[in-house]
């Protein structure tokens, strides 16, 4: 077995972080494909709605991305990351170099190498 898969499995990798992969250039990629469809959804169905009313269905995919940035999702994992790693220097610089949630801003894909 290969990829996040094996990393995940392998007991070695027990209680630490991930810093492989989609995660090299994202805190959240996860939540960042969730955010993704919700509007891609929204804007896949725009040109069937019925009226211009129906345009306010953005509210859905706003709501969602609301409450994963704000409310849920990320806080919750930032700070129970905070919490479990907030001490390791390699966490910090972690944080420091990668986004929370767009993949590359703030971020610059190469942790991996340098931890």
């Amino acid at each position: 077995s290969s990829g996040i898969n094996a990393e995940y499995g392998n007991p070695a990798n027990k209680g630490k972080f991930i810093t492989s992969g989609l995660w090299s250039i994202s805190r959240h990629p996860n939540y960042f494909g969730e955010i993704i469809l919700w509007y891609g959804l929204f804007i896949a169905a725009v040109p069937f709605f019925p009226s211009a009313w129906a345009r306010l269905s953005v509210i859905c995919p706003t709501l969602t991305a609301v409450l994963i940035l704000k409310l849920s999702g990320v806080p919750m994992l930032e700070k129970s990351g905070m919490e479990r790693w907030g001490k390791d220097p390699k966490y910090i610089a972690y944080l420091a170099n990668t986004s929370c949630v767009i993949p590359c801003l703030g971020g610059s894909g190469d942790e991996k190498k340098s931890m």
